[in-house]
């Protein structure tokens, strides 16, 4: 279909709905859930609702000044989202959404209260529209953000059933104005979503669309009781359901008898009638579909609740760990004493006082009183920012015969320490670790019902009677797990394999069965679809030791290379480049995030006070499983690409590890497939020019990859002639 098609009936569709839903006024007041769909229509699609919504608040208000005022509340609404578009150039939230609905239809009725006169039911029902269409906004934009789970495998959690739910028992008020003599379609519909309801989320999604349905008919319809009588219903249907589907819809069927029983009106019969048509309905529709439905709704884990309590509470221990290390310096403040202040006496001593003719009597003999002073002008320098010759502190205001220059040092010393680097934030370090964990707990494993459901199908297919079958994906590695009861001995493990591997789209190894009882249980992984074959090549520039590192591992399907540099030459920089190198795998191994780890890294070097520290850090991980190769620099030098027959180069200015407190890893992704080669080098190998790596991989053409490194490093030292100015480096990949 054309995108101008497309375009012009999706307007069609909001202007419509927007039109629809203006025939409701519930408090015989404002188009409550016609400005609700007006505040949660997208953003390309506000101009159509608030159109339709306004025109359905002229056409259907009992007279003009009420249809007036409701339509001027709808364009209101509508100039609000638009230019809150316009400015922020972000989506509304739902809770954006709930006030400006909110707030519209308080503006609208309380400008008509103040034309017409303030009175109290009329500042109550604008109240009570306010509320109406502030609540049905947030649900609406709630359930509208479901829509692209639509379009690929997943389940709703528990609040967005809820919101759909609530959603729907907007659009079933709305449509409830419709009857047939004293029949509401509307109440059936309800009826029948309140089954589906109770079916799929058993007595708590009964009661909860029982209550939501119930209300909205019970206010629409003005029929006492009834949100009682299917909230009640829903409730004990979910109870039913966990026996068969015909339990379901006859205990909705047994609640709503008592209801004209209990009510003894021509409304409550006809609401009996439409909701055993409802149980008809529910109970015709086939019953596979409510089973794959029903599956899916099974598959919903208790992984998401626990992985966003588990996050909360590594965040919350993150911003209370954060706001230790202000409390220490805040109290040392309270106590005379400026965060730091050891450290910036040293500097004072060694910038002003060092050659000075009184030292020996200032900082030996009167040592206590010199340091005390000094401490309270560093405190005045916390706090004000300023210190001056006659703002120093007693007795170094009236003894010192070197203020100004004294001043100058603790000016200097206060600025070093403010922001040096040298002594890195503990409790910072520790807030990166957690916020890390936090997001790792994000990362938790998700359920693919489809496949599932497929795969339980070539299980019985294959004479295996299975029990249950999950499929989930974990950072783009599928795993399939299963129960069954006995298997015959005849069954083909490879061509069951190859059936599950085709339906999940991706290679399965061989399973691991293993036996509980009569219980048996398989184990399916994904294999990767690439492998690396590495080569590395090393010269020392003193000709004994390398200070180069290098390491590789692999870990759930990502294999990881890493190749620090150590500055200067020999066993010195080899020491600080295997430290790095050491501490950063380590990091790596235990899930910790890439730049989480650098960081730590970063302040482990700072913290050595006895030499400086610093070193290049060289990173590829690449996805086994997808070929997406991750290349992240700190310092290091550049890296070669040679894809599809083409060589490229991957480069990225960066400050090394172990300078500057605020540094960061620096990333850059490519996607590689067979036949594809990369190569680390660090500084001696590409020295002042690179050609010679250049010409080294346009001419590879397959082969070994230890070859390739060898090749290299051979012609790094013919460009470099006989000097050989720092440690060179090769490590080459080749992808297959």
């Amino acid at each position: 279909m054309p995108r101008a098609l497309q375009w012009s009936l999706r307007q069609f569709a909001w202007c419509g709905a927007g039109f629809l839903l203006a025939r409701t006024r519930l408090f015989d007041g404002l188009p409550s859930f016609a400005l609700a769909l007006t505040a949660a229509a997208p953003g390309g699609s506000v101009v159509a609702a608030c159109a339709g919504a306004a025109a359905g608040a002229l056409a259907f208000a009992p007279d003009l000044l009420t249809g007036l005022t409701g339509a001027a509340a709808v364009i209101a609404c509508g100039v609000i989202c638009f230019a809150l578009q316009a400015i922020t150039g972000a989506p509304r939230t739902a809770l954006m959404s709930f006030f400006i609905a909110a707030l519209c239809c308080c503006t609208a009725g309380f400008t008509t209260l103040l034309a017409a006169g303030f009175y109290r039911s009329g500042v109550l029902l604008y109240l009570c529209d306010a509320i109406l269409a502030g609540g049905a906004a947030f649900f609406l934009m709630r359930a509208l953000a479901l829509v692209p789970m639509l379009r690929r495998p997943s389940v709703p959690s528990a609040e967005e059933a809820l919101a759909v739910s609530a959603a729907v028992s907007i659009l079933l008020a709305s449509a409830a104005s419709w009857t047939i003599y004293v029949f509401v379609p509307a109440r059936a519909l309800a009826a029948l979503a309140i089954l589906l309801a109770a079916y799929l989320f058993g007595q708590a999604g009964g009661g909860a669309a029982g209550v939501l349905c119930g209300t909205a008919m019970e206010i629409v319809c003005r029929s006492p009781g009834l949100a009682c009588c299917f909230g009640v219903g829903g409730l004990l249907s979910g109870l039913g359901s966990r026996r068969a589907r015909a339990w379901t819809a006859a205990c909705m069927a047994v609640i709503a008898g008592f209801y004209p029983l209990l009510m003894q009106t021509n409304d409550a019969v006809a609401a009996f009638a439409e909701t055993c048509l409802a149980c008809a309905v529910f109970c015709a529709v086939p019953k596979r579909y409510l089973q794959k439905i029903r599956r899916k709704v099974a598959a919903i884990s208790l992984e998401k609740p626990v992985a966003a309590a588990m996050q909360n509470r590594l965040r919350t221990t993150s911003r209370a760990v954060s706001h230790i290390a202000p409390y220490l310096d805040a109290q040392q403040l309270r106590q005379g004493r400026a965060p730091g202040t050891k450290r910036m006496l040293k500097r004072v001593h060694a910038l002003a006082c060092s050659d000075c003719a009184q030292c020996s009597q200032c900082w030996q003999t009167d040592e206590p009183v010199v340091t005390d002073a000094l401490s309270g002008a560093f405190v005045l320098l916390h706090r004000k920012q300023f210190l001056s010759p006659e703002l120093l502190p007693e007795p170094l205001a009236s003894r010192c015969i070197r203020r100004n220059i004294l001043v100058a040092a603790c000016v200097q010393a206060f600025e070093e320490s403010s922001h040096s680097a040298s002594v890195p934030d503990s409790f910072a370090i520790a807030c990166d670790l957690l916020e890390d964990a936090a997001e790792q707990c994000g990362e938790m494993q998700q359920t693919l019902p489809q496949d599932s459901a497929a795969a339980e199908q070539a299980f019985r297919a294959n004479g295996v009677a299975v029990q249950s079958v999950r499929v989930t994906t974990l950072r783009g590695r599928k795993y399939l797990t299963a129960t069954s009861e006995p298997f015959p001995e005849t069954l083909s493990k490879t061509a069951l394999t190859d059936a599950l591997s085709k339906i999940c789209a991706c290679a399965f190894s061989l399973p691991t069965v293993s036996a509980e009882g009569e219980v048996f249980r398989w184990q399916f992984v994904q294999t990767a679809r690439y492998r690396l074959r590495t080569g590395t090549a090393q010269s020392a520039a003193d000709g004994k030791v390398c200070g180069d590192c290098f390491l590789t591992f692999a870990r759930e399907g990502r294999q990881t290379m890493i190749l620090c540099d150590g500055m200067g030459t020999g066993s010195a920089a080899a020491a600080d480049a295997e430290a790095s190198a050491e501490i950063f795998a380590s990091l790596l191994r235990a899930d910790v995030h890439a730049d989480c780890a650098f960081r730590v890294l970063n302040s482990a070097l700072l913290r050595r006070e006895d030499v400086e520290s610093v070193s290049t850090l060289d990173m590829v991980v690449v996805d086994l499983f997808t070929g997406e190769t991750t290349f992240s620099k700190a310092g290091a030098a550049a890296s070669y690409v040679l894809h599809k027959g083409k060589v490229d180069r991957v480069e990225t200015p960066c400050m090394p590890a172990g300078i500057l407190a605020e540094t960061s890893l620096v990333h850059t992704t490519r996607t590689l497939q067979s036949g594809d080669v990369f190569v680390l080098v660090s500084d001696g190998a590409c020295a002042m020019r690179d050609d010679h790596i250049l010409a080294a991989l346009a001419a590879f053409s397959g082969g070994s990859a230890q070859k390739l490194a060898e090749e290299i490093l051979h012609l790094s030292h013919r460009a470099n002639g006989k000097k050989r100015p720092d440690d060179a480096t090769v490590l080459a990949v080749v992808v297959e």
